[in-house]
């Protein structure tokens, strides 16, 4: 607000350092408020940090809490580069012999040379015929569940473009392309799948120039313009897995065991040794997690509720029910017992137990021999008993810090309450800024008044004063 700089000019007072030090009493209410606004904010900012790290606490526990991290395997080849192998979640742990005798092909015909790919060839109807081949492209089988194609080659597709483009179109099972080399250009012709019964044979009729350059019903080497030359053919993958035989139409052995995948790159000159096994090292990552998470929120809240004895402050949440209670609670459940496994009870019976300080520590070797019993760990921390006391202790974790931050938990109250009371104080200190502006206006007024009566009693003081000295 401006003021008035000539103020108390006539009076002779120091008005604008009077009413400076009048607003400045009117102000206490006022800065007291603003100090218990600092200290509402800054336990809104604690319990978002609590949430913060419960919800941190959740989600490792919900890794935990998942049937899926104590299915996790992890597979050694033991050196072996001929093949990959993956697992699912329900591969069991396993050592297997692996032998790929035979690797899945696609099947391969290539024409004689022309001069260029533009080269004329001839028109005429393909018939292409899938089915398989016997050892050597000996003899044909034609399948039976699958019926002939039929593309006729007309003027203008007679060329060695126009037939790849004419074979590319008519979706018969087969891909076909140009290889260019020093020997002029040649129709290539593959089979699009892997696999025994991916195999064609290709009839020519009514033909006219090399048309029947494009016929397949039997090996040539090399091809010649009565038909093409069988480059590969068309096989299935084999091999033993374990001594027993094994065959798949691509290259990989899908579920050869329950959630075990076998992809082949090559042959083997012997049988490979694998060794499939659980995942504990991503179990024991994921139990760090959990135990890491957890301390992190017991330290903080202890820090944010202690009593400094020494310096006689107390920290933000010193005696707050609301962070006791959320602090207690987690304490309770790391101790409790559950029936979710027979064998381990509490989380102590697998080495990770509860402090004095509230955190939680973790004896490695003894976590380590238990999970040799990867099942009953599994239990101890995910069995699902719908919600009662014997769920395993991750599950209930999940769920306490579910509680603790819906709209009717601990967490979640007492930060409404926090935003309900700063809000208060937010609007009394609107209002008390309102009457301080109030009180403001009216003490210059009034001072204002007050300057004018006193400059007009001086000038009339002065006028006597003059009258008597004019008399003598």
């Amino acid at each position: 607000m401006a003021t008035i700089q000539s103020l108390g000019v006539g009076s002779g007072l120091d008005v604008n350092s009077i009413i400076t030090q009048l607003l400045a009493i009117e102000r206490q209410p006022l800065s007291r408020l603003q100090r218990l606004t600092a200290g509402v904010e800054t336990e809104i900012s604690a319990f978002g940090n609590i949430r913060s790290k419960a919800d941190a606490v959740g989600t490792a526990a919900e890794a935990l809490a998942d049937e899926d991290t104590w299915r996790k395997t992890t597979v050694n080849l033991n050196g072996a580069n001929e093949f990959t192998v993956t697992t699912a979640g329900n591969a069991s742990p396993v050592t297997l012999d692996v032998e790929i005798s035979a690797l899945a092909q696609r099947q391969s015909i290539s024409t004689k040379p022309f001069e260029s790919s533009s080269s004329t060839v001839g028109t005429g109807v393909l018939t292409l015929q899938r089915g398989s081949w016997s050892a050597g492209f000996g003899a044909f089988t034609a399948a039976t569940d699958v019926p002939p194609v039929q593309i006729s080659i007309g003027p203008g597709q007679d060329t060695l473009a126009g037939m790849r483009d004419a074979i590319n179109a008519a979706s018969a099972g087969v891909t076909a392309s140009i290889l260019t080399d020093a020997s002029g250009a040649r129709l290539v012709i593959r089979s699009e799948h892997s696999g025994a019964e991916n195999g064609f044979s290709i009839t020519t009729s009514a033909s006219s120039g090399e048309f029947d350059a494009l016929s397949y019903t039997a090996q040539r080497d090399p091809a010649t313009a009565a038909g093409a030359q069988g480059n590969t053919r068309a096989t299935n993958l084999q091999g033993r897995v374990d001594g027993a035989s094994v065959e798949s139409t691509t290259n990989t052995l899908s579920n050869v065991l329950p959630g075990i995948s076998i992809r082949a790159s090559t042959t083997t000159s012997s049988p490979r040794s694998v060794t499939i096994e659980h995942d504990r090292a991503d179990m024991r990552a994921k139990v760090d997690a959990l135990v890491t998470a957890f301390n992190d929120m017991m330290g903080y809240i202890k820090a944010q509720t202690a009593y400094n004895e020494a310096t006689k402050t107390s920290a933000t949440l010193q005696g707050d029910r609301a962070a006791l209670l959320v602090q207690s609670q987690f304490r309770e459940l790391a101790s409790s017992t559950t029936q979710a496994s027979q064998v381990f009870t509490r989380l102590s019976d697998v080495g990770i137990s509860l402090q004095t300080d509230g955190k939680l520590k973790i004896d490695g070797s003894k976590l380590d021999n238990a999970l040799e019993d990867v099942d009953e760990v599994a239990r101890l921390f995910s069995i699902d008993q719908a919600g009662t006391s014997n769920d395993g202790v991750a599950l209930r974790l999940a769920a306490l810090v579910d509680q603790l931050i819906s709209p009717e938990g601990a967490i979640e109250r007492k930060q409404s309450t926090l935003r309900d009371r700063l809000q208060r104080h937010k609007d009394d200190q609107v209002r008390l800024e309102e009457r301080v502006a109030d009180v403001e206006k009216r003490l210059r007024a009034q001072y204002t008044a007050l300057d004018s009566k006193m400059s007009k009693l001086n000038g009339l003081g002065s006028y006597v004063a003059q009258q008597f000295g004019n008399s003598k």
